[in-house]
């Protein structure tokens, strides 16, 4: 792309596309990457705003011992007695309500312990409490990992010391701090270009996938068409 007729919100991206295409690189890539920058903004700042994992561990325990007194609540005839008089009518399935509650209680309880240690503390490690979803590096290094299996035919391995430089790049393009602690500031993008790789991220693979190769086609049709002409 001539330098001079670009806009200058794609150089950062042209950037990761030259470490994708380990040189030059078509514009498309560069444009789509600027594209998906969006959603890896957003679910970046969505990240900021996750509680910590001892933050989770307690406000599930508090919703654990709220759930616990409404349930024994409820099963009092004496308390039932007066939310039944409600101008709404009487409690409809009294006890469809107590499996519900107690299978919150449940619910609660598993997720508490699945933040715990077997000796009962917070469960060490870098990042937020999650469930097994997608966290926002996980979901760069995956975009980076379709980019370069578009553009070579083959997906990158998790040690790929390029890769990581485009995954760390593209996360500084994005407004992501860098990660700069250690003997190997990139050695951690192994770790996301594994999870990447891994068949629960399959769907997100492929959702990421079909805007490549849209993108791409919508390119060589402009091309053609302007060489035509």
């Amino acid at each position: 792309m001539n330098r001079h007729l670009r806009p200058d919100y794609l150089d950062p991206f042209i950037d990761v596309a030259r470490l994708i295409c380990r040189g030059d690189s078509p514009s498309w890539l560069a444009e789509q990457l600027w594209r998906w920058n969006q959603w890896l903004y957003r679910d970046r700042l969505v990240e900021e705003n996750r509680p910590s994992r001892a933050q989770m561990r307690r406000t599930l325990l508090e919703f654990e011992e709220s759930l616990v007194l409404v349930t024994e609540a409820l099963a009092s005839a004496w308390i039932r007695e007066f939310l039944d008089v409600s101008p709404h009518g009487p409690i409809d399935d009294p006890e469809r309500l107590t499996r519900a509650l107690e299978d919150l209680q449940d619910r609660a309880t598993q997720a508490r312990t699945g933040l715990a240690t077997k000796a009962g503390s917070t469960t060490p490690g870098p990042g937020k409490a999650r469930p097994e979803a997608m966290s926002p590096r996980t979901l760069c290094a995956i975009m980076i990992r379709e980019a370069w299996k578009h553009v070579h035919e083959a997906a990158p391995s998790p040690k790929n010391r390029r890769a990581a430089q485009a995954a760390e790049a593209y996360w500084q393009a994005a407004g992501g701090e860098p990660r700069g602690s250690g003997k190997d500031p990139l050695a951690f993008w192994r770790h996301h270009f594994k999870k990447a790789a891994a068949s629960r991220a399959k769907d997100f693979r492929t959702e990421w996938r079909r805007p490549l190769n849209e993108a791409e086609r919508s390119w060589t049709r402009r091309n053609s068409v302007s060489n035509a002409t």
